[in-house]
């Protein structure tokens, strides 16, 4: 009888380490599920957006900004498919630059559309693809960049920040999944409960310099990404996040609000 008993307990632990291990094993592949599945009702509105970087020749930059200001800002603001045009200047940066400009579109069809208007004249009988390239006879460097935005991993982004953080990323092979599983679970409702920015977004690079993601971050001083920095790094996740980060590159701009389009 003692030893019949000992087999049924033996048998029923043996089902509940059965059951939840399937249990682990479910939860640990819904993560990537949920993302793709909250994800889903935005294809139809998808946020591609394109970045573009300028360092302008010396002594250049006034006229390159004021052909910016005067001219491409009134095409942009005609122009129907964009949804919206911000500009950035430099608060800190490990590489010189002038000049960031962001156009957001609904997906590369929404910057197809965008292009044919952009390389028509306007009123004044300019394209702003002739004004390009007046520009680039005062440009040292510049490099494109794509990207679509991820909206599980995103806050509704506002203009109510001195600074903004673009934070690009490099993951070790084979762990993009898995680090956008990590940021949804954890990373995020981290930041939020800590309130370490105002608003953040994270999109999947399309065409880009080797960069896997780049995460963006409304903030409101310098100490306040260093106190973001000190306590992502201190979190229960963060030394699991570091490890699968294989390079990193931070940018701190400041938006230029003379060249907000919508």
């Amino acid at each position: 009888m003692v030893a019949r008993r000992q087999r049924r307990f033996a048998d029923a632990s043996v089902s509940v380490r059965l059951t939840l291990v399937a249990v682990a094993v479910a939860l640990s592949a819904s993560v990537p599920v949920v993302i793709a599945a909250q994800n889903t009702p935005e294809r139809a509105r998808s946020d591609v957006r394109q970045i573009v970087t300028f360092l302008f020749q010396p002594g250049r930059s006034g006229e390159a900004m004021a052909i910016y200001e005067k001219q491409l800002k009134p095409i942009y603001t005609d122009v129907v498919p964009l949804r919206r045009f911000r500009a950035y200047r430099e608060a800190e940066s490990p590489e010189p630059l002038d000049l960031v400009v962001i156009s957001s579109y609904d997906g590369m069809a929404g910057m197809d559309a965008a292009n044919q208007a952009l390389r028509r004249p306007n009123a004044s009988g300019q394209s702003a693809l002739a004004l390009y390239g007046t520009l680039s006879a005062m440009t040292q460097t510049h490099h494109d960049q794509f990207v679509e935005m991820l909206p599980a991993l995103g806050d509704s982004a506002s203009d109510s920040t001195d600074l903004t953080v673009f934070e690009y990323v490099r993951v070790a092979p084979g762990m993009q999944a898995r680090y956008s599983a990590l940021l949804f679970t954890f990373i995020r409702p981290f930041e939020r409960a800590r309130r370490l920015h105002a608003w953040s977004e994270t999109g999947r690079l399309l065409v880009s310099d080797g960069w896997d993601f780049v995460r963006i971050h409304g903030i409101r001083s310098l100490a306040d990404w260093q106190q973001y920095l000190e306590q992502i790094r201190d979190s229960p996740h963060g030394v699991e996040m570091d490890g699968m980060i294989a390079a990193r590159k931070t940018l701190i701009l400041r938006r230029d609000s003379r060249m907000s389009v919508r």
